[in-house]
């Protein structure tokens, strides 16, 4: 079952049918069947697609539809460029079918939220390095060129919604979690989003980046995939080291942080390191994270605290 935040499954058959329609007229080979992707927890239904030949993966598109010739262009542009584990794009969605549909190649793996629940000691440092490797490659400033300059005002919009979430978790505490000291948390973001005028590490950005875009092996722990390209702008790489940071630490992996930025520095062109830009991010994602575990106050208490988290300071090195 989807969860209830989540776009729902469209009729099979009617999906089935509007998959065959676009794999014929680019070529490609039908599909006699359909199946849900065993993990349905994503804002876009996934199915995959089954001929003769191959299998497909085919992505109904509700949100962000509009970016559907744009996400197959910059994925397969990146794919052609590097060994990403990205999938082929094959076709999409046009004016004339009746649903946003993106096909891709079907490639093997489990969503990375699920796989970090598993790894320990050295199954999670491999999992942390084959992402830092990832990542980097991702962030490498040749790829700028693939998107247009604007960024798009995306720091603004990410602290505008982290005060809203702030008023509604002051209005209505919810599961005794209690609530955070708005005031404050302005302050903190404010003093901090003047730096945003400036990338501590110019690269690509993902906008809903978070765990469920990669895919991993549970048996290597290796990445194999990356997913869900919708929105990509030109961004802050520092984000996204604020977003692995977060979900390490409320998953209680925290002891991979150390692997990944090692392993991130190594390969990447520009070093990832303490900035007003990696504190912005990080508040703003522990507050939104609040609302859903209560384990993110922690690191909103140890930032307002003047701990320069991430890359100063650990939970070890804390408590």
């Amino acid at each position: 079952m989807r969860a209830p935040n989540r776009s729902p499954l469209p009729n099979l058959s009617v999906l089935l049918d509007e998959t065959n329609v676009l794999l014929a007229m680019n070529g490609l080979p039908t599909c006699h069947a359909l199946a849900p992707v065993s993990d349905g927890d994503t804002a876009n239904p996934n199915v995959i697609a089954y001929s003769s030949e191959r299998k497909y993966v085919v992505k109904v598109t509700q949100r962000y539809p509009y970016t559907l010739d744009r996400q197959r262009e910059v994925a397969n542009a990146l794919c052609d460029a590097t060994s990403l584990p990205i999938p082929r794009h094959y076709c999409c969605a046009n004016e004339r079918s009746r649903l946003p549909l993106m096909i891709m190649e079907w490639l093997p793996g489990e969503q990375l939220r699920n796989v970090l629940i598993t790894a320990k000691q050295r199954n999670l440092s491999k999992l942390c390095n084959s992402l830092a490797v990832c990542l980097a490659t991702f962030h490498e400033r040749d790829h700028l060129t693939l998107v247009p300059k604007a960024e798009g005002g995306f720091a603004k919009w990410l602290c505008t919604r982290t005060t809203e979430a702030l008023q509604s978790i002051n209005r209505a505490p919810h599961r005794g979690f209690g609530s955070l000291d708005a005031v404050a948390v302005q302050r903190y973001l404010d003093a901090r989003i003047g730096s945003l005028r400036v990338s501590a590490i110019p690269a690509l950005q993902k906008t809903d980046q978070d765990l469920r875009d990669y895919l991993a092996d549970p048996d290597t722990f290796e990445i194999t995939g990356m997913l869900d390209w919708e929105r990509v702008i030109r961004g802050d790489g520092i984000f996204a080291m604020a977003l692995i940071f977060i979900r390490l630490w409320l998953n209680g992996k925290l002891d991979g942080w150390g692997d990944f930025v090692a392993t991130y520095n190594a390969c990447a062109n520009v070093q990832a390191e303490q900035c007003p830009q990696a504190e912005f991010y990080l508040m703003c994602r522990a507050v939104l994270a609040f609302r859903f575990n209560y384990d993110a106050k922690e690191i909103v208490d140890l930032l307002l605290q003047g701990h320069r988290l991430p890359f100063e300071g650990n939970r070890a090195q804390l408590n």
